[in-house]
């Protein structure tokens, strides 16, 4: 058995250069040159000891019994490697990002072991590797971009894909709508945000932060860099799937994206009144600006958008999402709906077979539709009453009854301008939007008819 405290220095009983497999620098000194232990019938662990043969350049202990995890903090145990095999094992787990830190190293041979997850994308800072292989295991996900490597480097892990593999669904996805959406590069964006910047930063949101650039063209627009990529690919696709495809005046345009390594970011032209949420929260005098019939203007534009995506394209969507955050405002004011990254096509006739986005269709009831009208009547509360949708939160015998629907609930400085009436109707069709029962909620085509006939 391979004791993973053996100490590897010349308190080890015996002179160490003279053991079996073992090379030194020299013969007269300590200093260990390789391990090479291969098919030696060896069990345990990893042995961490080797970190004092802190000279060593090459480790063989391939085709043995040993089992558990690579170390984590590899580099530190063997910072000077130049090969490494640890074939034909049953180590588990993941491989370790930190090999990376392994500069020295042109071989590594992983084959034949149970490793699971991703191959770490830092591995393609490894700038001297020549031989790389990690066929027969467990390993999900794409194949990082580096130095190609034969396809029988990744042979036999199922989860794998992308180049020399078949391609990942996203790559897929990615290629299809390149058609629709154009592909820039992240020098261009990063040169464009002053290499990302905090001085242009605009917005920082669940999916991550937004910069203000202006692109070589000469347009003005917002870029959103989305954080931890890897977690949030599924968001990603929804997103440029979405608004790759659907073209409408309410709708926030998507000029372009980024899809490079781990860099996932999205292209939008900028929009200079920012989002609903800050005028109607803002401690200045924004709400103050947003007077009724701009309010209704923004009403009536997010329902026709909504209306629109339900049932007036030749695709269907719910949003899923909608919030005053996501409600962007143009220099005049029209509202444009983004955030798309939960959105679902629902009964997209041959979408699927057309633009592979399987990840994203859904074949989903009525009822679906339903959530989205019941998060515009919340957007419609939190714009008549100037609160925060978590004080919204209302039951539906509250938003039924009489004293809900009151002025005494509408934002003071919408009242008395001669619109109070209209007011009144609109706070009814919140009322109608929010019902509990989702089948007794209008549907988003009536609820647009229904504001532009107040309007």
């Amino acid at each position: 058995m391979l004791n993973s405290t053996w100490k590897f220095d010349n308190q080890t009983e015996g002179f160490i250069c003279r053991f079996a497999g073992i090379q030194c620098w020299h013969p007269d000194e300590t200093r260990v040159l390789s391990i090479s232990l291969p098919d030696m019938g060896l069990k345990g662990e990893f042995p961490r000891g080797i970190q004092n043969c802190t000279s060593i350049t090459s480790l063989d202990l391939s085709s043995n019994e040993l089992y558990g995890t690579i170390p984590s903090d590899i580099s530190r145990l063997i910072g000077f490697i130049v090969t490494v095999d640890l074939s034909s094992n049953l180590f588990s787990g993941a491989i370790p990002s930190d090999i990376s830190n392994c500069s020295h190293l042109n071989s590594l041979k992983l084959e034949n072991n149970k490793l699971e997850g991703l191959i770490p994308p830092e591995i393609h800072l490894l700038k001297r590797l020549k031989t790389f292989n990690v066929a027969n295991n467990m390993l999900t996900g794409p194949v990082p971009n580096f130095v190609t490597f034969p396809i029988e480097s990744y042979a036999n892990n199922s989860g794998l894909c992308g180049s020399p593999l078949e391609l990942c669904v996203t790559e897929r996805v990615i290629l299809k709508l390149e058609k629709i959406v154009t592909r820039m590069n992240f020098i261009e964006l990063s040169k464009a945000t002053s290499n990302f910047s905090q001085d242009n930063e605009i917005g920082n949101g669940m999916l991550g932060k937004v910069y203000k650039a202006l692109v070589p063209n000469g347009w003005t627009v917002a870029i959103k860099r989305l954080q931890s990529s890897e977690d949030l690919e599924e968001e990603f696709v929804s997103e440029i799937t979405t608004l790759g495809i659907l073209r409408h005046p309410n709708l926030v345009s998507l000029i372009g994206f980024c899809y490079e390594r781990d860099e996932r970011i999205l292209v939008y032209k900028y929009m200079p009144n920012g989002n609903l949420h800050e005028w109607l929260h803002s401690t200045g005098d924004k709400a103050r600006l947003l007077d009724f019939p701009l309010r209704v203007k923004i009403v009536v534009g997010v329902a026709k958008a909504l209306a629109w995506l339900h049932d007036g394209g030749n695709f269907h969507v719910v949003h899923s999402n909608i919030s005053t955050q996501c409600i962007l405002l143009d220099e005049n004011f029209d509202p444009k709906l983004s955030n798309f990254w939960e959105a679902t096509f629902v009964e997209p006739n041959d979408i699927g077979s057309n633009l592979s986005l399987s990840p994203m269709v859904e074949f989903l009831d009525f009822t679906t539709y339903k959530k989205d009208v019941y998060k515009f009547g919340v957007v419609l509360l939190e714009i008549l009453t100037g609160k925060e949708s978590y004080e919204l939160s209302c039951s539906s015998q509250n938003l039924s009854s009489s004293s809900f629907a009151s002025p005494l609930d509408v934002d003071k400085l919408l009242l008395g301008q001669g619109f109070d009436n209209m007011v009144m109707q609109l706070l009814e069709l919140a009322s109608n939007c929010m019902k509990f029962i989702p089948d007794q909620r209008p549907t988003m085509q009536q609820v647009y008819q229904t504001v532009a006939a107040i309007a």
